[in-house]
C-alpha cells in the first residue's frame, strides 16, 4: 500500500507495558500504509504538536496516580496556563489508558491528558480506552476493539484504507541478522561471566551494579511459603541514596532450563539458531529507532538470557502471528481462532487461566514453530520487564552502602502438571553470596508525614517492606514512638511466617512500637488484618479523628485493601457515630488528601 498519510503514536510507560502496546498499534498503521514515529512522548519535540494531524497517546498510570518518568516533562508543557485554547486545533486523537482498577486512581493520568488535550482545542477522534489489567483478557480487552474502533473512524478521512488485520501482513520492527562465525565462541564462554557482558546493563544508565551479601529464608521450611530477605551491598565508592517508600528495580534473567528449553525447539526443527550467534539489529524504519541494548552485536544467548521473556504467557496478537507463518492446516486454524474475538474464552481457558507459557505453546504448534524466524522471534516474545519491589531498609544505618528486600518466591499450580514459576523471585531466590546484580532505586509511591503524626501501618505479609524501612529510619533518627506508630501485620502462622519478628517484638520491648498480629490459622475462626483494626477501632478513631493520622495500606491488590477500607469504615460508623454514607465519605475525602495510601500488587 502507497503513503497513506502520517499518523504519530505516543506513549508513557513505567514498565514497558505502554511501550510494547504503542508498537504494536504503531505497526498496524504500517500495514495500512501510514507514516509516523512512535516515541516516549519525552523524546518527541512537543513544540511541533501544534503542526500534527493525527495522534494516538498510550500511557499508563503509576503508583499513585503519576505519571511515567519518560512523559513528565510533556506533561509538565502540556499543563503550561499561557498555551492557547486553540493550540492543537489541528489535531485528531485517541489516548488509550492502561491501569488496574483495584486502585483507586484507576486509569487518571490517561483521563487527565484526554481532558487537557480537549482544553487544547484538540478533537477526539473516539472516546478514550481504559484499559483494566483485573479484566478476564487483561489489557487486550480494552485494547483490540479500541484499535479497531480507531481506524475505523480514520476511514472518515482516509476512505481508502480497509480494516487492519495482522493476520495478512507483517510488518518486523528492526532489520535483524546472524553473525554466526563471527567468533567461535561456547556457551561455557558466553555464561560465565554474564554479570559483565555488555548487553547486561541495558537502557537504564542509572543502574547501578550491587552485590548480594545475603539471601534468607525468613519463613519456617515446612511453610508453603519461601520468603526471602535480600541484603544488597554497593561495590563501588558511589553511596545508596534512598528514603522509606522507595522501591528497588530489577530486571531478571531466564533460568538455564528455560534458555536450553527455546534452544532444544530450535534444534528439534533444524532452525538455524546457536547460542554462540551474534545479532545484529538495524533500524528497519527511520521512526523505529533500536534500543540501547540490542545496539550493541550480543549473543543469542545473551538475548534469550536477558531480553526476551521466556515465561510470559502469550497473548492473541502471538496467535495471530504464529498463523502468519504456519504451514499446518489445524494448527494455522486453531491459531486463527485464538487469536480471534470469537475465540476468546478458549485462549482465557488455553493461556491465562493456567498461566501457559510461550514456550510451552511452541511445543504445542510445533509444526507452527518450525517455520519461526528471528525476525519472528523479536515480535513473538516480550520483553523482559523490570520488577519493582519496596525497599524494606533505611539506608541510614549501614551508611548508604546496603539495602535490604523482602520477597515471596512465586510458585504455584495450575491444572497444568508443571509448577508456574515467577521469573522474577525465582532468580532471585537462586543467587548466592557474591553475586552481582543490576538494579536502580525510584521515588516510592507513599508518601510520609512527620514522624510526630500518627501513622496506622497495614502490612500484611511482605507488605511489610516499606514499614520496616520507614521504622529503621525513625529508629535510627531516634523518633520511634509507639504512641505515633501502629503497625498491624498479617500472616498465617506465628511460628512460620513472621517476617521479622524478632525486629518488631524488640522494638515493643522497648516500648517504641505499638504492634497488632493477625495470625490467620493459628486458630480455627481466620484472623485477618481488617479483624485487628475493627478490634482496635476505640484506639484508632482517636487518632484519626482528632491527631489527623495517615493510613498505609501494603500488600496484595486481590481483596485486602477493599476490606480493610470496609473496616475503617465501621470503626467510623460505631466509634463516630456516623451513618454509612458520611463513613464513606470521609474515608474518601481521607484517601483524596493523600491521609489513606494504597502500595498494592
Amino acid at each position: 500500500m502507497g503513503d497513506t498519510g502520517r499518523i504519530l503514536v505516543l506513549y508513557g510507560s513505567q514498565t514497558f507495558t505502554a511501550q510494547e502496546v504503542a508498537e504494536r498499534i504503531w505497526r498496524s498503521t504500517k500495514v495500512l500504509g501510514f507514516r509516523g514515529p512512535v516515541k516516549a512522548m519525552d523524546d518527541y519535540p512537543i513544540s511541533k504538536l501544534i503542526h500534527e494531524e493525527f495522534a494516538i497517546f498510550v500511557c499508563a498510570t503509576a503508583g499513585q496516580g503519576d505519571q511515567p518518568d519518560n512523559m513528565k516533562k510533556f506533561w509538565k508543557f502540556l499543563l503550561r496556563r499561557n498555551l492557547p485554547s486553540n493550540s492543537l486545533v489541528k489535531l485528531k486523537f485517541g489516548v488509550l489508558g492502561l491501569g488496574d482498577s483495584s486502585y483507586a486512581k484507576f486509569n487518571f493520568v490517561g483521563k487527565r491528558l484526554h481532558k487537557r488535550l480537549l482544553q487544547l482545542g484538540a478533537t477526539p477522534l473516539l472516546d478514550i480506552g481504559l484499559c483494566d489489567y483485573q479484566h478476564d483478557l487483561g489489557h487486550d480487552g480494552v485494547i483490540i476493539p479500541w484499535i479497531k474502533n480507531y481506524f475505523s473512524h480514520l476511514q472518515t478521512y482516509f476512505p481508502n484504507i480497509k480494516t487492519v488485520s495482522l493476520t495478512t501482513n507483517f510488518i518486523p520492527r528492526w532489520k535483524v541478522s546472524l553473525l554466526k562465525n563471527a567468533q567461535n565462541e561456547s556457551i561455557e564462554d558466553i555464561s560465565n561471566d554474564i554479570y559483565f557482558s555488555k548487553g547486561c546493563k541495558d537502557e537504564f544508565l542509572d543502574s547501578r551494579l550491587l552485590e548480594i551479601e545475603k539471601n534468607e529464608r525468613t519463613t519456617h521450611t515446612s511453610h508453603f511459603q519461601d520468603v526471602r530477605l535480600i541484603t544488597l551491598k554497593i561495590t563501588d565508592s558511589t553511596k545508596l541514596e534512598y528514603k522509606p517508600g522507595d522501591v528497588f528495580n530489577i530486571r531478571p534473567r531466564n533460568s538455564k532450563e528455560d534458555i536450553d528449553d527455546l534452544f532444544g525447539i530450535f534444534e528439534t526443527h533444524n532452525i538455524d539458531i546457536k547460542p554462540h550467534y551474534r545479532l545484529m539489529v538495524e533500524e528497519f524504519h527511520d521512526d523505529m529507532s533500536v534500543p540501547e541494548f540490542l545496539q550493541t552485536p550480543l549473543t543469542m544467548y545473551e538475548i534469550a538470557e536477558q531480553y526476551w521473556d521466556l515465561k510470559a504467557y502469550p497473548t492473541q496478537y502471538v496467535f495471530s502471528l504464529l498463523a502468519l507463518i504456519s504451514e499446518d492446516k489445524l494448527e494455522r486454524e486453531k491459531c486463527l481462532e485464538l487469536s480471534s474475538p470469537e475465540g476468546q474464552e478458549d485462549w482465557l481457558n488455553y493461556c491465562r487461566r493456567p498461566r501457559r507459557t510461550i514456550l510451552e505453546v511452541l511445543h504445542d504448534f510445533h509444526k507452527s514453530a518450525s517455520k519461526l524466524t528471528i525476525e519472528y522471534l523479536f515480535e513473538l516474545f516480550s520483553t523482559i520487564k523490570p520488577r519493582s519491589f519496596s525497599i524494606a531498609s533505611s539506608c541510614l544505618p549501614s551508611a548508604s552502602q546496603k539495602l535490604d528486600l523482602l520477597m515471596a518466591v512465586v510458585n504455584y499450580h495450575t491444572k497444568l502438571k508443571k509448577a508456574r514459576l515467577g521469573l522474577c523471585s525465582n532468580w532471585l531466590a537462586s543467587l548466592k553470596a557474591g553475586d552481582r546484580v543490576y538494579g536502580w532505586i525510584k521515588d516510592g509511591s507513599l508518601k510520609f508525614p512527620e514522624p510526630t503524626t500518627p501513622h496506622i501501618l497495614i502490612g500484611p505479609g511482605t507488605g511489610l517492606a516499606p514499614f520496616r524501612s520507614l521504622i529503621q529510619e525513625y529508629e535510627f533518627n531516634g523518633t520511634l514512638d509507639k504512641e505515633n506508630i501502629h503497625l498491624f501485620f498479617g500472616c498465617r502462622y506465628k511460628e512460620k511466617d513472621f517476617h521479622c519478628r524478632e525486629e518488631w517484638e524488640r522494638l515493643v520491648d522497648e516500648g517504641k512500637l505499638t504492634l497488632y498480629g493477625a495470625f490467620s490459622r493459628d486458630q480455627d475462626n481466620k484472623i485477618y488484618v481488617q479483624h485487628k483494626i475493627a478490634e482496635h477501632g476505640d484506639k484508632l478513631w482517636p487518632l484519626i479523628s482528632e491527631r489527623n493520622a495517615h493510613i498505609y495500606i501494603s500488600g496484595n491488590a486481590k481483596n485486602m485493601p477493599d476490606n480493610v477500607k470496609d473496616a475503617f469504615v465501621d470503626i467510623f460508623k460505631q466509634n463516630g457515630n456516623l451513618p454509612e454514607d458520611k463513613a464513606k465519605e470521609i474515608l474518601g475525602d481521607i484517601e483524596k488528601n493523600g491521609r489513606l495510601q494504597v502500595e498494592a500488587w
